[in-house]
């Protein structure tokens, strides 16, 4: 097989003492920020309404998201940069469209659902251990910690990394087994309905929310110069990831179907943890509540580690202003780290991150998520056209098919972000309002500061050369 000869001697590392991380750390990395506090929560809510048949939709959507890792890992074979998607956009599409998709899809979604993970972590911390304590003073520790770790080398990363993620994946696991096992300590509840899925066809209006349990796992590719043999490591951390998500997750399914009735779940502000409580009890909770809290570690080490690089990337190239391409005596972007935590600690001290509007925000970023998903798929197309030649580590290409479905996935599911019909416009008004704000700083920075056109394509080997200078 084509693809099994490109991961052959995955383990083997010539030279370069500066390639620091291994297959290990880009699960973990990739993992991080897939499984979140908000994605326990939509995995329960799944269930609570399509039971079982939730499962269909999770597998449609993991394989989408296998399609947009096969496009990343492409594009990071061709230019591997620090900044992401904006310096792969460069000679495809000029700066425009690479600011436009990188500044609402990864900044400014990790902004606000970076926030109001952190928010989340003082919740269950203080609900479950300790109840007459400050939230919010709980959620800035913790982010003052990771930062402070992120300013080191990127093994202290790399260190939080695979201890949250392994610790979380395992427990998971767990809850998964025991729960599909019928072995809990609680009672098993009988379903209104035992058919498989109930839904029918309609179970595929649950690929938008299904979506939600993978996304993210393209954020090991910022860190691809840490990692040994990154043409390899990389696709392969990618798609292990999101298997290794899928096996648990389906484990959940089943045991949240066996142990909560449909209905009670759809009822709960946290359907997760009255499924931790109903399989174990007391400790069920208590277990939970730990791994809630590991996802929300895991999830802002992950973005204080990755959205940096893409913020350093951007400045390096001359998207953003140049301080950002500052870094410390560890080669940390310490100014974009600082910004993020900075960013963080002002939302959750104001509030802003537990209001309800709040989640508008996290959908309207989502969206630019999912733009920036069509926008990777189309450089691989644009830069296969421009480029046929260039070197390429990792390539599959199937006559364009991985890009042409994930496009059209992608689109699938930014028609159908919302099933309430209100919901719906006022995410896409708000994503409206963000594309015009982006597009206004993009044109004026690009024609201003850049003194580019904005669609002004460059090389390759100008995107590579441009990442390497200080």
């Amino acid at each position: 097989m084509e693809i099994a000869k490109k991961f052959k001697n995955i383990d083997v590392v010539k030279g370069d003492d500066k390639k620091q991380l291994g297959l290990v750390s880009a699960i973990s990395v990739g993992i991080g920020l897939v499984v979140a506090t908000s994605v326990l929560v939509s995995l329960a809510q799944g269930v609570g309404i399509a039971g079982k048949g939730f499962v269909i939709a999770m597998v449609i959507a993991c394989i989408l998201n296998m399609l947009t890792a096969f496009s990343f890992s492409e594009l990071n074979s061709l230019m591997p940069v620090t900044g992401g998607l904006a310096q792969y956009t460069l000679p495809a599409f000029g700066p425009l469209v690479g600011m436009v998709a990188v500044l609402g899809g990864y900044v400014i979604c990790t902004f606000f659902a970076g926030s109001s993970e952190a928010a989340m972590i003082g919740i269950v911390f203080t609900s479950t251990f300790m109840p007459s304590v400050n939230p919010s003073i709980v959620s800035i520790v913790f982010v003052l910690i990771l930062m402070i770790a992120n300013l080191f080398e990127v093994k202290n990363y790399a260190r939080i990394q695979i201890v949250t993620t392994s610790a979380m994946i395992i427990s998971m696991m767990l809850f998964g087994i025991i729960g599909a096992m019928g072995i809990g300590t609680g009672e098993m509840v009988v379903q209104e309905t035992v058919a498989f899925n109930p839904m029918g066809m309609g179970v595929l209006s649950l690929v938008s929310l299904a979506f939600w349990l993978f996304v993210g796992i393209e954020y090991v590719t910022p860190l691809s110069k840490e990692l040994k043999d990154p043409d390899k490591t990389v696709p392969l951390g990618m798609i292990l990831g999101l298997i290794i998500v899928l096996v648990v997750q389906v484990a959940m399914v089943y045991g949240i179907y066996k142990y909560v009735p449909m209905g009670a779940l759809l009822d709960s502000s946290l359907p997760h943890m009255l499924y931790a409580s109903s399989l174990l009890g007391k400790v069920g909770t208590y277990w939970m509540a730990a791994i809630s809290i590991f996802a929300v570690v895991s999830t802002l080490n992950t973005i204080l580690g990755s959205v940096s690089r893409m913020i350093y990337g951007m400045a390096k190239d001359g998207m953003l202003p140049k301080i950002f391409t500052k870094t410390n005596k560890y080669d940390i972007p310490y100014v974009a780290v600082v910004l993020i935590g900075v960013v963080f600690i002002i939302t959750l001290s104001t509030g802003i991150s537990t209001a309800e509007q709040l989640v508008l925000y996290i959908l309207t970023g989502a969206v630019f998520w999912m733009v920036a998903y069509i926008v990777a798929h189309l450089d691989v197309l644009v830069l296969r056209k421009k480029y046929p030649n260039h070197k390429r580590g990792f390539q599959i290409k199937l006559f364009g098919l991985p890009q042409i479905i994930g496009i059209l996935g992608m689109i699938y599911m930014i028609v159908n972000v919302s099933p309430d019909p209100e919901m719906k416009v006022q995410i896409l008004k708000s994503v409206g309002v963000w594309f015009v704000i982006l597009t206004v700083y993009g044109v004026i920075w690009i024609k201003k500061v850049m003194k580019k056109n904005l669609f002004e394509t460059v090389s390759i080997e100008e995107v590579l050369e441009m990442d390497k200078s200080n």
